[in-house]
């Protein structure tokens, strides 16, 4: 038997999973995503992503101030600090040579 939990470094979020319209530094923001994820806790960064259809648009840096893992509705939930946004042009570099192969927004 294996664990059924996924280690992420990575926040990774549509709107519908609680992406902010409008991110801001030092602002809190809820999440939920589907199955069982781990993530870095405060003090060490994720790397915040907008899903965009299937793409990647880095967004810059959360910390992960709570995490819950709800075993009976298969999600995660959580919160998180937008700790870093980053410029434009920084955001678009990460979305080239930062994703997974054919992953990269590159509307940014």
């Amino acid at each position: 038997m294996g664990s059924p939990l996924e280690i992420n470094d990575t926040l990774k979020l549509t709107p519908a999973e609680g992406l902010p319209p409008s991110p801001a530094e030092g602002q809190r923001y809820t999440f939920r995503k589907a199955g069982r994820r781990l993530y870095h806790l405060a003090p060490t960064r994720v790397f915040l992503v907008e899903d965009r259809a299937g793409t990647w648009n880095f967004i810059g840096h959360a910390l992960v101030v709570a995490l819950t893992i709800d075993a009976e509705r298969d999600e995660t939930r959580g919160t998180f600090v937008l700790s870093r946004l980053y410029p434009r042009e920084y955001a678009q570099r990460l979305n080239l040579y930062e994703t997974p192969p054919g992953k990269a927004c590159t509307s940014g």
